[in-house]
């Protein structure tokens, strides 16, 4: 489902209802700024929502990585991190760490996926067999954008909904209370000047493969089949958002008298009223060695510094430092690698991936965004 808005204009509905001959049922809402319109589709996808709010951004800090190594082919990794010279991970953070945004393995798959198709979106419409303005010719391009960064306070919205939605079986923006997607941002305390919302649901009477779920609700919100504008694309792919908010939260789901074993995925795409940028990655071992992060992948509670403030990463191996003062910093990991980045004002995010032994990866191999 996608909703999305431009300053204080009506919404647009747009709706698909599934239900597959193995009793798992997808659905989509989009909601854009103009018409309104209903329509459903005779096959089978996860369920999808979004909603975007568009504005002018303020003037944001620019990341420059300053003499550091980015490659993009096959990555160290093995089942054995340790045997193989990888991180590991600990039960416990290391001492004098501040713990990273909080993220499941789920979530932190999805942000993952998602700063993929950012940052490389002419692969990833290639890997789903489309064109990238497929649906909206010369409305996209395979320009890369910036990386999102994991927002706690995003994230609380995004869970609440998530929990609402199933404990109320409804999939929808708004609650039952009426209150919307950006009430909810308002109310976890974030400020913005842009936001936007995803919401996904895919549920079975089966076994649900929650890995595959996620991994297939992502490939239905890129390639956006049947939605007018594609506009869950478009909004993914929206340079001017900087953090993001995930919840993916599994449960019963009644529909049409049927329930559900689902997963609901709220994602709270946004840009704060502060100038930060934001510093972010991942640490992980590739262990299938096909180079990308995958499902279980990373590495928890290792130390990730940048100058003097230590962290220690999530669970699924995410960290993230937001920067508000210009400078050059030094971004040093557990391994002892480390890069030094330099901070101006007027630029992007940049994600910089830990990998293996002591590889370090900037933007998915690009190295700095212009």
């Amino acid at each position: 489902m996608a909703i999305g808005r431009t300053g204080r204009g009506g919404p647009v509905i747009r709706k698909h209802a599934i239900l597959a001959e193995t009793r798992s049922i997808p659905g989509r809402d989009s909601i854009v700024r103009g018409h309104r319109f209903l329509q459903g589709l005779p096959f089978v996808m996860p369920s999808l929502r979004f909603s975007a709010l568009y504005r002018n951004v303020l003037p944001a800090l620019a990341a420059l990585l300053v003499g550091c190594d980015t490659m993009s082919g096959n990555l160290p990794g093995g089942n054995n991190p340790a045997q193989n010279g990888g991180l590991v991970s600990s039960e416990t953070p290391p001492p004098g760490s501040t713990p990273s945004v909080a993220a499941s393995l789920l979530e932190q798959l999805t942000l993952e996926r998602i700063n993929r198709a950012r940052l490389r979106p002419g692969p990833e419409a290639a890997r789903f067999g489309i064109a990238i303005d497929e649906g909206v010719p010369g409305q996209l391009s395979t320009t890369p954008k910036p990386a999102v960064a994991l927002n706690a306070a995003l994230s609380t919205a995004a869970r609440l909904h998530a929990q609402d939605m199933l404990a109320n079986d409804y999939f929808g923006h708004n609650n039952l209370s009426g209150k919307t997607p950006f009430d909810r941002i308002n109310a976890a305390g974030y400020v913005f000047t842009t936001a936007g919302e995803n919401l996904a649901w895919r549920g079975t009477t089966g076994n649900l493969d929650t890995v595959g779920g996620v991994e297939q609700q992502h490939q239905d919100l890129f390639v956006d089949t049947g939605i007018e504008g594609r506009g869950h694309r478009v909004t993914m792919l929206n340079r001017n958002f900087r953090e993001i908010g995930l919840a993916i939260v599994r449960g019963d789901f009644t529909r049409e008298g049927i329930t559900y074993d689902s997963l609901m995925q709220a994602q709270e795409y946004a840009t704060s009223l502060d100038d930060a940028v934001f510093v972010l990655g991942v640490v992980y071992n590739d262990a299938n060695k096909n180079a990308q992060y995958d499902h279980g992948e990373g590495v928890a509670n290792s130390t990730v510094q940048l100058d003097d403030v230590v962290k220690a990463t999530n669970v699924a191996g995410g960290y993230s430092f937001a920067v508000t003062s210009p400078g050059t910093y030094t971004l040093r990991f557990a391994s002892n690698a480390m890069v030094p980045v330099k901070i101006d004002f007027g630029g992007n995010n940049i994600k910089i991936d830990h990998v293996g032994v002591n590889t370090i990866i900037i933007n998915h191999g690009l190295g700095p965004l212009n």
